[in-house]
């Protein structure tokens, strides 16, 4: 463990972190770094400042974003290959959403102030899927940092869950479909929907066995599947949201279906993870939107109609609830 004023020290520079990695992806570094380069060539190439990009390179170096040998020169690692815009993964989406002035500027404004109840709409002016609307390029953006996470969300659950009974699915909320069609491709045999708004599933992926369905999940969601999936959805939305939509789903799987509800979870004591993370993300970006213990999800769900089955942590550090519907009157 590092003495207290390192640790206090390690937090403020924290900060870096962020801006070093939007700041070498904005400047074309992991597409330029197609092997070894000496700073000062790829900094010609990059129309770059020499002194100022090597200080970027040297710090992301210590971050295993790059590596740097003894000579000088920075090269490639696997991590660079990822942050590149043509890598099959997607993940450098999730670098370009995050340099977003809109996001930067909601996180800045995190605080512990009550009054602050949407700090991404007080930030700009409007809360974040209504302000998504009317950016339709930052929309875009997000829509494949999304689905870059569904991708591997799909390849995670078709080997974490059971699809013996399930020939139909429907993935609410599930953006431009990536998670649906790659469990498709692991499923064969299967049949999917997507269900998200018009101007989402507009941009939808081409798939045989997919289709997407434009609507909204508060108000209706499309009956007669074996399978409901919600996944990195229910913790955008506080309880009463989040519990419309679930009432939605219930009302949907007509007393047959299961639901797997996908996200982060909340442990009492708290681990140095990603649904730390995501939580304070939510926090930002959200009016309301968290992540939750398995207890508070189990509540949640017995609002909406449904009955916590059983859980199964993800490869992906995510834990899988499965809800059957319950007999009886759903709360409202």
């Amino acid at each position: 463990m590092a003495p207290p004023p390192a640790r206090i020290l390690e937090g403020v520079f924290g900060m870096l972190d962020h801006r070093v990695l939007v700041a070498i992806c904005q400047a074309g570094v992991p597409e330029a770094l197609t092997g070894p380069r000496r700073i000062l060539d790829l900094a010609a190439e990059l129309d770059a400042d020499p002194a100022m990009l090597e200080r970027l390179l040297r710090f992301a170096a210590t971050r295993g974003w790059v590596g740097m040998d003894r000579r000088g020169r920075v090269r490639p690692n696997a991590v660079t290959a990822f942050l590149r815009h043509d890598h099959p993964g997607g993940w450098r989406a999730w670098v370009d959403f995050s340099g977003g002035e809109e996001v930067v500027t909601a996180v800045a404004g995190l605080t512990a102030d009550s009054s602050r109840a949407d700090g991404f709409a007080q930030a700009n002016g409007a809360p974040f899927f209504e302000w998504m609307a009317d950016h339709p390029d930052r929309w875009a953006t997000f829509d494949r940092a999304m689905a870059a996470g569904g991708r591997m969300h799909g390849l995670v659950l078709a080997a974490a869950l059971d699809w013996d009974g399930t020939e139909s699915i429907c993935d609410v909320g599930g953006g431009t479909g990536a998670l649906a069609a790659t469990l498709l491709e692991m499923l064969p045999g299967r049949r999917a929907t997507v269900l998200d708004l018009p101007g989402v599933v507009e941009r939808a992926v081409d798939h045989p066995r997919l289709t997407a369905v434009g609507g909204d999940a508060f108000e209706q969601v499309p009956p007669g599947f074996d399978t409901y999936l919600l996944v990195n959805v229910v913790h955008d939305w506080d309880d009463r949201d989040a519990s419309r939509i679930l009432q939605r789903v219930a009302e949907a799987a007509e007393g047959r279906a299961r639901v797997v509800v996908v996200d982060s979870e909340r442990t009492i004591v708290p681990r140095p993870d990603m649904a730390v993370a995501a939580d304070v993300l939510m926090a930002a970006l959200t009016d309301g939107g968290k992540e939750r213990t398995a207890s508070e999800l189990r509540t949640l769900g017995r609002s909406a109609g449904l009955e916590l089955d059983h859980s199964t942590r993800l490869a992906s550090g995510d834990v899988a609830h499965v809800f059957g519907v319950r007999v009886g009157r759903v709360e409202r």
